[in-house]
């Protein structure tokens, strides 16, 4: 039985020096990171939206709960038309709604700026 490995056969499973110095460099152009760009329905507060479906409807005012959890531009369309409501409690909840959905806008474009 021969122990001795000639040196043939190591150079051959061994790794050349220029491909080990290509695989030790980062990549050029990394794969960005996956993000959502359209808001999940639980990043959302369904009561606070379903109380103001209940208030706009009070007011004469459709509003379709579905689309304000993925229709950013729907959805600050109907709270700015909440907005200019004379009705306080509409009001209220219209500023509250629109302050969640600027985080979540300041969230989701620090998010995509970071990937």
């Amino acid at each position: 039985m021969n122990t001795h490995t000639s040196s043939a056969a190591v150079e051959t499973t061994a790794v050349p020096a220029w491909l080990a110095e290509v695989m030790a460099r980062p990549p050029v152009n990394p794969v960005p990171r996956v993000r959502r760009t359209a808001p999940l329905a639980t990043d959302l507060d369904m009561g606070a939206l379903l109380r103001f479906k209940s208030l706009m409807a009070q007011e004469r005012q459709p509003v379709q709960v579905a689309r304000m959890c993925f229709d950013r531009d729907y959805a600050y369309e109907r709270i700015a038309t909440a907005h200019a409501s004379a009705h306080d409690p509409l009001r209220r909840l219209a500023l509250e709604l629109f302050q969640t959905y600027h985080v979540r806008d300041l969230v989701t474009s620090v998010g995509a700026a970071g990937a």
